[in-house]
């Protein structure tokens, strides 16, 4: 990913039409701006990470984008890894108070179940960012800002392949999403449907089954539905790279790969050389070691007084055959 940083930046400048997303910022000065109650410059604080799940190559860049930020600006990030579970993602959001973090960082594993601890940081005067899943709307008021990637703006963008992989022939879709009400499969979801909208056609939806972000479970679920559907599937959104792999791989074994276009979100390395083989039809890209650097500015931003965006966004583009070779050393 190092190598990759330069391109990662470029990257920032040339999408951010429809996003919010943080300029580059050097590390602080040697003298705060007037009347702000931050700490004296180059002073190191506290960020605590509470993923939803560790175990995915996604949070993985997230981390990776965390670690090298912060050195530049002094943070010291621990993480914890919930595993999915809202009940210890929520004792571990309180390890984080009671270890009186500056900042707090969560990745929502429930958008509801969420709420309550985050509060309890909000009560205890330690400001929380939402990362990459966000908590329900009503739970905002406890929350400085969220960092995350486009979603609905990836979504829209696979729509809009699959308008031109599909046509206006009355098409029957596929979607697999990670858990129930999390931001990017419900945002994916919602702007695949809306660019449809737009082209003015009417694909049905057989499924939207959720596969919990992991490639083996998209491949047990997709394995269910082509018994299920033994015909008639024209696509299938897997909201996640990983997932579109293991759908990919059941639609193989089935020998129905020339039948079944399959689109995917992340950008991941396995999923640009399957668009480039022709196995994939295209996908969104994620930049989630973006995600990882603006959470740590937002963090230090917030930390020294300033003022942040209710939103920060990374930002995101189309990979699709036609322009593979262009955006292949993007793929992570």
């Amino acid at each position: 990913m190092k190598k990759q940083l330069g391109l990662f930046a470029g990257m920032a400048v040339l999408f951010l039409a429809g996003c919010t997303a943080l300029p580059a910022v050097a590390p602080p000065a040697a003298s705060e701006a007037e009347g702000a109650t931050s700490p004296a410059a180059g002073e190191p604080f506290e960020i605590c990470v509470v993923h939803n799940n560790a175990d995915h190559p996604s949070i993985t860049a997230i981390v990776q984008g965390m670690d090298e930020e912060a050195s530049l600006f002094n943070a010291n990030v621990t993480y914890f890894d919930p595993a999915f579970d809202p009940q210890k993602q929520a004792a571990m959001i309180e390890d984080c108070i009671a270890r009186q973090a500056d900042v707090i960082v969560v990745n929502a594993v429930d958008p509801t179940a969420a709420i309550a601890p985050i509060q309890k940081a909000a009560e205890a005067g330690i400001p929380v960012i939402t990362q990459n899943a966000d908590i329900a709307p009503e739970g905002k008021g406890f929350t400085e800002t969220f960092v995350g990637s486009q979603s609905y703006d990836q979504g829209l963008a696979v729509g809009k392949m699959m308008v031109g992989r599909l046509g206006d022939k009355a098409a029957k879709v596929i979607f697999l999403g990670g858990k129930p009400g999390q931001t990017d499969y419900v945002n994916r979801v919602q702007g695949a449907q809306d660019a449809w909208a737009a082209a003015g056609v009417s694909y049905e939806v057989l499924a939207d089954q959720p596969a919990e972000w992991s490639k083996d479970k998209a491949l047990a679920v997709m394995q269910d539905l082509l018994t299920r559907y033994p015909t008639g599937i024209d696509a299938v959104y897997a909201v996640d790279d990983p997932m579109a792999m293991g759908a990919l791989e059941a639609i193989k074994a089935a020998g129905r790969e020339k039948e079944i276009a399959v689109f995917g979100t992340n950008g991941n390395t396995d999923a640009c050389q399957a668009i480039q083989s022709g196995d994939m039809a295209g996908t969104a890209l994620q930049m989630s070691y973006l995600v990882g650097v603006y959470a740590v500015r937002a963090a230090y931003d917030i930390h020294t007084g300033r003022i942040v965006p209710e939103a920060i966004l990374a930002p995101t583009a189309p990979v699709t055959p036609e322009n593979i070779d262009q955006w292949l050393p993007m793929c992570w």
